[in-house]
């Protein structure tokens, strides 16, 4: 299934994406981090919900939000693909690749959905894309080995881990450069691991329509399963968790293609849906 968030009339609601409508399900659970939580008794009230459709509301109608609204945790992986690594190592001169997963977090005031705005920060002159599969934990785990990994992951959603790289270089962590106030897109929609072939994923980013990135899965250092299990051996991952896994080769900063106001950032993960944002300076 399909499933997004969105804003109706000052309230918010989740439910399955049936074309060009929202089948609400606000009556199994108030969110969709809730619904993951409840698992199958509430995935199969939705499933007979759908087949109902007594509760449908248009799309144009709504406001979207992140699939996820209000995560626990956001986790995200750096220097997660050969390509990226190859393309920023002379830069940040890095002899080998990690050996273990580099995870940073990011705030959710950080992220915008599919159809808003990213923000340019007033003061940042190198503001960055950075396209990217995001997994959606949906059951609460704790060291999990790579081979169960994937029963925890409830879906797949495209994200643009959006950088603002003068902050992010000011320091020896990247905290500042990857938290700016709506820096960052997640969404359109969260796509259920049943109707995906994670073994198959595919990622391409666009800057106004031209190809800057493109990855298949192969491309990953650490793959889904090792995140997943990696994480969770050290603390609990909860359902609503995100994983955001890393960006391929292309980012602006080595190819001169920063951000400006009037840009629009696509980001497709191929089967699971396009994010597209445009860019606008700092408003406030």
């Amino acid at each position: 299934m399909k499933f997004g968030s969105y804003r109706n009339k000052g309230k918010t609601g989740f439910g399955a994406i049936r074309g060009d409508y929202i089948v609400d399900l606000t009556d199994i659970a108030p969110d969709l981090k809730s619904f993951l939580a409840a698992g199958r008794p509430a995935m199969e009230s939705a499933h007979a919900a759908v087949a109902a459709s007594n509760s449908v509301i248009s799309i144009d109608e709504v406001e979207l939000l992140p699939p996820i609204p209000n995560p626990g945790t956001i986790w995200c992986v750096g220097l997660n693909t050969h390509s990226h690594f190859e393309e920023v190592k002379a830069a940040l001169r890095l002899e080998e690749k990690p050996s273990k997963p580099i995870l940073f977090l990011r705030s959710s005031a950080t992220l915008v959905p599919s159809g808003q705005d990213l923000e340019k920060p007033a003061l940042e002159n190198a503001f960055d894309y950075e396209g990217e599969i995001a997994l959606i934990i949906g059951k609460r785990a704790r060291n999990v080995s790579i081979s169960k990994a994937m029963d925890c992951v409830a879906g797949f959603a495209p994200f643009n881990d959006g950088s603002a790289r003068e902050y992010q270089m000011s320091s020896n962590q990247v905290t500042a450069g990857k938290n700016a106030y709506r820096s960052g897109g997640f969404g359109p929609y969260l796509v259920t691991s049943d109707e995906v072939d994670a073994s198959a994923l595919s990622l391409t980013t666009r800057l106004n329509g031209d190809l800057v990135q493109e990855m298949f899965i192969e491309d990953l250092i650490f793959g889904f399963a090792e995140l997943v299990s990696y994480i969770s051996e050290f603390t609990w991952l909860e359902p609503g968790d995100v994983i955001v896994t890393g960006s391929p080769a292309g980012i602006g900063f080595t190819t001169k293609n920063l951000l400006k106001a009037g840009d629009k950032v696509e980001v497709e993960v191929q089967g699971v849906g396009t994010l597209v944002n445009g860019v606008r300076d700092q408003e406030h």
